[in-house]
């Protein structure tokens, strides 16, 4: 059974997760600093540029700052022939996230899909995370 997720079905969970998680256990601290949009694309963009590369995505957390990657198509050795990061992004909790058209070569067949990545910037590490969405 395949799930169905729309972009705002998503994003409004992860708003809500976020603000959920901030609202039980901050203990009067401050929220997280907003990503800059550029560098946030920036970092993205490097992480898809060395798996369109054939990188392994590990070798990102040898890069300062750190980059760490979450995408379960690059896990599993699929190779990405192509991609396309546009726009500036929107904001997300203190993320920033895009839609990104993927073309994968999957044992040897082209697949295409779009993915929902969501960066976070901060000073010594950047998380780059994928949502599986089905259009």
């Amino acid at each position: 059974m395949t799930v169905r997720r729309s972009t705002a079905a998503v994003s409004g969970a992860l708003a809500l997760l976020l603000a959920a998680s901030l609202a039980a256990g901050c203990g009067g601290e401050s929220p997280p600093t907003p990503s800059d949009p550029t560098a946030a694309k920036g970092f993205l963009t490097q992480a898809l540029d060395a798996w369109k590369g054939g990188k392994p995505k590990d070798s990102l957390t040898k890069e300062k700052p750190s980059i760490l990657v979450n995408d379960p198509d690059w896990e599993r050795k699929s190779k990405l022939t192509d991609y396309k990061v546009e726009g500036d992004g929107q904001a997300l909790g203190a993320g920033v996230q895009w839609t990104v058209p993927l073309t994968l070569s999957v044992k040897g067949k082209t697949v295409e899909k779009k993915a929902v990545y969501v960066v976070n910037v901060a000073e010594a590490m950047v998380t780059v995370s994928r949502l599986d969405m089905d259009f």
